[in-house]
C-alpha cells in the first residue's frame, strides 16, 4: 500500500512515524497537489493494478483488495461501490448524492461497457490502462477528466457491486458548499473541453445518458419547466382573457380569477407531485438494490432543496466560465 502525503501537518507527520511499517508513504513537504502527487506514486512504484482511495475513505469490507482484483479480471477499469458514513444530517443527505452517482455507473456498466465520468475517491485501474491515459490529467476535477480519456479509448468499464467502501463526510454545510463550488468549476472546465463529444455520445446513446442526467439531477425537469412556461406569457394570457369577461360582465371577475389562479396552481403541484413520486420510486428501488439506506423525508430535501442548489451552483460555474473565464479563487492546487 502506498499513501500520498501533500504538504502534511504534525498530525499526520505523527500518524506516518507510527505506520511506517505497515505502509509506503510518499511524503511532499510542499504542497504538490492531488494529481502530481498521485502521477508521483504510481510511477516510483510499479504494479499490476492500481487501487485508489482517498484520505476519507474506510475500507471496513474483509478480503476487499482480493474482491477488487477479482472484480478487474474481465475490465480495464471499475467503480468501487460507495456509501456514506450516515453520521450527520449533511451526511445523510449527501447519501442520495452518491446513490445517484453509483446507480449512473451502473447504468454505464450495464448498457454501453464504458464510463463517462466516475467519482474517483475509489476506484481501480490496470497498469496497461494507466499506460494507456498517461496518468491522471492537470484538471480540477481529475477523475472525471480520467472517465472521458477512458470512454474515448474505449477501456472496458466496470461497476464492482460486491465491493464497497465507506465515505465520511464533513458534517458542515460551508465545507460541502465550497468542495461543490470546487467541483462546479471543474466540471465546467470539462464541459468547455469536451461538449464536441459529449454531444456526439448523446446523440449515439441518448437514452442511457439522458436518464444518467436526470438521476445525477432530478431537479432538472423542474428548473427547465421554469424557463419553458415563462410567467409573462401566462399572465398576459389571462390578463387579456379577464379584460374580454370584464368587458361583459365584471360580476364574474372574481370567481374567474380565483378559478384561473387555483388551476394554475393544482396543476403545478400535481406535476410537482408526480415528478417527485416518479423519482422516490427509482431511487428507492436502486437503494434497495445497491443496499442503501433510503428515508422519504430526507430524499425530499434531497430533491427540493440539496439538487437544485447543486444544479444552480453547476449552471453558475459554466456561466462564469463561459463569460468570465473563471475568475473563481478556489484553494486548490492541480
Amino acid at each position: 500500500m502506498v499513501v500520498c502525503v501533500d504538504e502534511p501537518t504534525e498530525k499526520t507527520n505523527a500518524l506516518i512515524a507510527a505506520m511506517r511499517d505497515k505502509a509506503k508513504f510518499r511524503v511532499s513537504a510542499e504542497r504538490l497537489g492531488k494529481v502530481n502527487a498521485l502521477n508521483r506514486a504510481v510511477e516510483e512504484n510499479p504494479c499490476d493494478a492500481i487501487i485508489f482511495l482517498d484520505g476519507d475513505i474506510e475500507v471496513r469490507q474483509e478480503g476487499f483488495v482480493g474482491r477488487v482484483v477479482e472484480a478487474m479480471d474481465d475490465f480495464d477499469l471499475i467503480e468501487i461501490k460507495k456509501k456514506i458514513i450516515r453520521d450527520s444530517f449533511v451526511a445523510r443527505i449527501v447519501n442520495y448524492d452518491y446513490l445517484s452517482a453509483n446507480f449512473t455507473s451502473l447504468l454505464f456498466f450495464k448498457y454501453l461497457g464504458r464510463c463517462l465520468g466516475f467519482n474517483g475517491s475509489a476506484f481501480a485501474l490496470k497498469r496497461s490502462a494507466w499506460e494507456t491515459l498517461g496518468g491522471f490529467g492537470k484538471e480540477i476535477c481529475e477523475d472525471l477528466d480520467m472517465a472521458t480519456r477512458t470512454y474515448i479509448a474505449g477501456l472496458r468499464f466496470g461497476y464492482a457491486e460486491d465491493t464497497e467502501v465507506h465515505n465520511k463526510v464533513s458534517p458542515s454545510w460551508r465545507v460541502w458548499a465550497k468542495q461543490r463550488r470546487r467541483w462546479g468549476t471543474g466540471q465546467a472546465h470539462w464541459l468547455k473541453r469536451r461538449y464536441r463529444m459529449l454531444a456526439g455520445s448523446i446523440a449515439e446513446h441518448p437514452k442511457v445518458l439522458m436518464a444518467a442526467l436526470l438521476i445525477i439531477f432530478p431537479s432538472l425537469p423542474m428548473f427547465m419547466a421554469t424557463f419553458a412556461f415563462p410567467d409573462t406569457l401566462y399572465v398576459n394570457a389571462v390578463s387579456f382573457g379577464l379584460v374580454l369577461l370584464a368587458s361583459k360582465q365584471l360580476l364574474f371577475l372574481p370567481p374567474v380569477v380565483a378559478m384561473l389562479l387555483g388551476v394554475a396552481t393544482l396543476k403545478a403541484l400535481s406535476a410537482v407531485i408526480i415528478l417527485f413520486s416518479a423519482f422516490s420510486a427509482v431511487f428507492y428501488y436502486f437503494a434497495r438494490r445497491l443496499g442503501y439506506a433510503f428515508n422519504l423525508p430526507e430524499f425530499a430535501f434531497f430533491f427540493f432543496v440539496y439538487n437544485p442548489l447543486w444544479l444552480t451552483i453547476s449552471i453558475a460555474s459554466l456561466m462564469r466560465e463561459l463569460i468570465w473565464k473563471n475568475h473563481l479563487n478556489l484553494d486548490w492546487k492541480i
